[in-house]
């Protein structure tokens, strides 16, 4: 029936009169709805997260060595809240490495403010001038103001830093600084600001122009307390060569008291040739641990030199190094191995810059090597990473070493997916036992498709077992091996074989050993 006009009239008012109250009503849900928030915030498990936590949180996030931009997003981090302020100035690491592109207005100062909450954790500064012009006698200017503006930070530090890095385009603007800090010192106050240094990296981008005589050597002047130190050479295809060949007899005039008081010393050179190798680690009697980076580029030599053979007949002995690192190698440059000589090795890390070229040799070098040094006493973890080999050279290789206790794969390639199958089947078929220290095994980085029979196979050969109703019986004790890590490469959404029951069940009972498998990662 149709309302007249009083009855609409009164309906119209009933409509507007609920839809107020609706109105009011959500006006007052919507306020204790925010309440609710409040108040469930305050007893928040994020409010009750401890300062340390809170701090490690934001040392994930942040870089290890801070820039301008990562030093404002720290100094933001604490206008939030108390308490992440509390856990930002906490946290020591984050104050402990800092890195300038130019020092000429920096306020030296708050830097050392800065370092001074880092508390009593090494510190670190790092000074980049590759950015700059380099330095020649037009542009001396320029380079001597940013040379007074670091050395003079580094007298307002002197004593502070545990770690200086440097990265020049070339000798002429580090020679800047010494002449800087070489004023320092003759100076009415005498300071000596670098002299404390224990460690130190020193790198050059473009350049090279160096005396081969050590006592006119950039080198001469360096802190006499280092005990480690990185030296990034320009790489041989850089304008610091007309030709790459013109490496093979470049100085590098290394003096004899530096190297003897290293314990640690990292070389980043691509250079051709041996005259480089022989001045860099002939006097390195003291150091433990040695990195050479290859800087992704092959290292070529001359086999029919005299000097060069000698050197490769012999081996350049290095009497204390229980660390030898090769990083970004090439597959040619694995003949450096040849030319080295380790009896106290204890550790082998190989680092492969990928290439797709399988024709070579890896195991020869490799266990000529580890013969020609005689540590088979003392060698016990190898750690492989990202090469493309064949699966009869890795097999080889390891089947070699049967002294080692920790072994690492990481994104190892081969011709074919079962290449790890194959490599793995050889061993555990071999006329000797597999590794029979073996201690932990890290297999990093595999196709999701990963076949896990071999594994289990493998896994037998040290502890036989039978399945029994799908559990695994085991027929041994639990020997040496006590560690299994397996990860995986990222991957579209697939079928992988780790699910198989068998595969965990073993795992799970094996007893003993503490394993640890994945997580696989999708990607779109």
């Amino acid at each position: 029936m149709v309302p007249n006009a009083c009855e609409a009239t009164f309906f119209q008012l009933q409509i507007d009169d609920i839809t107020s109250q609706i109105s009011q009503l959500r006006s007052r849900l919507s306020e204790l709805e925010d309440q609710l928030q409040l108040h469930r915030a305050v007893l928040s498990p994020v409010r009750r997260t401890p300062v340390e936590i809170l701090g490690q949180i934001f040392a994930h996030f942040l870089p290890d060595v801070l820039q301008t931009g990562a030093r404002d997003n720290l100094v933001e981090i604490q206008l939030v809240c108390k308490s992440w302020r509390d856990a930002a100035r906490l946290t020591h690491k984050l104050w402990s490495a800092l890195s300038f592109e130019d020092l000429t207005s920096v306020a030296y100062k708050k830097i050392r403010q800065w370092f001074d909450r880092a508390g009593s954790i090494p510190k670190h500064l790092v000074y980049s001038a590759v950015s700059h012009d380099a330095c020649t006698d037009q542009s001396f200017a320029c380079g001597s103001l940013q040379s007074s503006a670091i050395a003079t930070l580094l007298v307002s530090l002197e004593g502070t830093l545990d770690h200086l890095s440097l990265e020049y385009k070339g000798p002429k603007c580090f020679q800047n600084l010494l002449d800087s800090l070489g004023a320092a010192e003759e100076g009415p106050t005498s300071r000596r600001p670098w002299h404390p240094l224990k460690s130190m990296t020193l790198g050059f981008d473009e350049e090279w122009i160096e005396s081969p005589n050590p006592l006119r050597s950039m080198f001469h002047h360096l802190p006499p307390n280092i005990t480690s130190f990185e030296l990034r050479l320009p790489n041989k295809w850089s304008d610091a060569f007309e030709d790459g060949e013109d490496s093979f007899t470049a100085p590098l005039p290394l003096p004899q008291n530096l190297l003897e008081g290293l314990s640690s010393f990292t070389l980043c050179c691509n250079w051709d040739g041996t005259q480089w190798l022989e001045a860099a680690l002939g006097h390195c009697v003291n150091v433990e641990t040695l990195t050479m980076d290859f800087m992704t580029s092959f290292w070529l030599y001359h086999e029919n030199d005299p000097h060069t053979k000698r050197l490769l007949s012999s081996g350049l002995l290095l009497p204390k190094v229980r660390t030898l690192r090769l990083k970004n190698v090439f597959a040619a440059s694995i003949d450096i191995l040849c030319a080295l000589k380790a009896p106290q090795l204890v550790e082998l890390d190989i680092d492969f810059d990928f290439d797709d070229d399988m024709d070579w040799e890896f195991s020869q070098p490799v266990l000529s090597f580890v013969e020609r040094s005689k540590c088979d006493t003392t060698l016990r973890s190898f750690h492989l990473r990202y090469p493309y080999i064949r699966a009869e050279e890795l097999s080889a290789t390891l089947r070699g070493l049967p002294f080692l206790t920790h072994v690492t794969l990481e994104s190892v390639s081969m011709e074919t997916t079962a290449g790890f199958f194959d490599v793995l089947e050889v061993l555990e078929n071999g006329p000797q036992p597999y590794l029979p220290n073996l201690e932990t095994l890290d297999l990093l980085q595999l196709r999701p498709d990963f076949e896990f029979d071999a594994l289990l196979d493998f896994l037998k050969s040290h502890r036989p077992y039978r399945m029994e109703n799908g559990k695994p019986v085991f027929k041994n004790p639990q020997d040496a091996f006590k560690q299994l890590t397996v990860t995986y490469q990222e991957t579209t959404k697939e079928k992988q074989e780790l699910d198989r029951s068998e595969v965990v069940e073993v795992l799970r009972k094996w007893g003993g050993i503490s394993v640890n498998i994945g997580p696989i990662l999708y990607v779109d």
